[in-house]
C-alpha cells in the first residue's frame, strides 16, 4: 500500500465573505509540518488585514497574493527534496527527478551553485540552513564561491572550525544515547 494524496491549493484563499485556512486552503504533503504553519500565518494575515469598518477588495487581494506567495515558497522547498534526487528505482522517482520545476526554484538552486548563497525572502518558512541542508544532502554543489570568502584568513577559519568541532564532540559525548533519552524523558507506560 502506498500513501496517496492530492496536492494543491485554492485559486483564491479569500473569496467574498469566506476565508479558507488550513486544509480548506490547500494541501502540500503529509511529511512536513507546513499545514500547521500555514494555519498560523493565515490567521495572522487575516487579523492584520481585517478592520471594523468593513472589508475592501484591496484587503482580499492582499491576503490572496501573500498567501499564494507563501504556498509557492513552501512548494519549492518540498519539490527540491524530490527533484534533486538521484533515485531512479521506480516510476515515481523517475517522474519527480525529471519533472519541470518552477522558475523560482531553478533560480534559488542556480544562485546556490554560483556562490553558495541562499536568498531567503522576508518571512519565508524554511531558513537558509534548511535549504542548504537539502541542497547539499541531495548532492547539489557549488561551482563557485562568494568572493567575500577570499577575505577570510584560512588559518583563523580552520581554527574556528576546529573549535566548533570540539564543542560539538563535547556536547555529543555528554548527551545520553537515544534509548537512554527515551527511557529517561519519554517513558512508555508499562502494559499490565
Amino acid at each position: 500500500n502506498w500513501l496517496r494524496f492530492t496536492t494543491g491549493r485554492r485559486k483564491k484563499f479569500w473569496n467574498k465573505n469566506v476565508v479558507a485556512l488550513g486544509l480548506a486552503a490547500g494541501f502540500m504533503e503529509p511529511l512536513e509540518s507546513t499545514s500547521i504553519h500555514l494555519i498560523n500565518t493565515g490567521i495572522d494575515k487575516l487579523v492584520s488585514l481585517l478592520s471594523l469598518d468593513g472589508v475592501t477588495q484591496a484587503q482580499e487581494d492582499a491576503f490572496n497574493r501573500l498567501t499564494a506567495r507563501e504556498y509557492a515558497r513552501i512548494r519549492d522547498f518540498l519539490i527540491l527534496h524530490y527533484n534533486a534526487t538521484s533515485r531512479d528505482d521506480s516510476e515515481f522517482w523517475n517522474y519527480v527527478r525529471t519533472m519541470a520545476v518552477p522558475d523560482t526554484l531553478i533560480e534559488k538552486v542556480e544562485i546556490f551553485k554560483a556562490n553558495g548563497q541562499i536568498f531567503r525572502e522576508e518571512d519565508e518558512l524554511f531558513t537558509e540552513t534548511s535549504w542548504a541542508a537539502v541542497m547539499m544532502g541531495q548532492g547539489i554543489s557549488m561551482v563557485g564561491h562568494n568572493p567575500m570568502a577570499d577575505a577570510l584568513d584560512p588559518a583563523k577559519t580552520a581554527e574556528e572550525v576546529n573549535e566548533m568541532e570540539k564543542s560539538i564532540r563535547f556536547l555529543v559525548q555528554a548527551m545520553p544515547g537515544h534509548g537512554d533519552y527515551l527511557s529517561r524523558y519519554c517513558p512508555a507506560p508499562m502494559a499490565a
